[in-house]
């Protein structure tokens, strides 16, 4: 499963407030990236389609494009797993759900994100500058 690019939207008031965003993940491991609206366009209703997004990118480097697109400084942050589960749980989440996404995030810290070969099928067209320009840019930016 690659990182939806998505889900970042979730830390928008961290990196507006605060110029940085975390994950529980190596800021120089490189995983395959994935808008939302990409799965939906090649879904089949097959639960086996692998959809890699455009280009394998590091935390570091979608701090790096968020910079650019933004026009100010956005870093990465890494959070150790008991962090992130400490503050998963602060928010209410029941302690399997929070194991669960502990369990997950460590899978794709080892590489589990990088089993999937790349191949012209499994790759779709938005990019993470594009998205950032979409998605993120209005509401950091206001």
């Amino acid at each position: 499963m690659p990182l939806f690019m998505d889900n970042m939207l979730r830390q928008a008031g961290s990196i507006r407030d605060r110029g940085a965003f975390s994950l529980p993940i190596d800021g120089d491991r490189k995983l395959p990236t994935c808008a939302t609206r990409d799965i939906a366009a090649v879904w089949s209703g097959r639960a086996d389609v692998a959809v890699l997004g455009p280009e394998d990118l590091s935390c570091n480097d979608m701090a790096a494009t968020m910079s650019e697109v933004l026009g100010k400084p956005v870093r990465f942050e890494r959070l150790s797993l008991e962090a992130f589960k400490a503050g998963m749980a602060a928010r209410g989440m029941s302690p399997a759900l929070v194991q669960g996404y502990a369990d997950m995030y460590a899978a794709k810290n080892d590489g589990v994100d990088n089993a999937e070969p790349r191949t012209p099928e499994n790759t779709t067209t938005t990019g993470f500058r594009q998205w950032c320009e979409e998605a993120p840019k209005p509401l950091v930016l206001g």
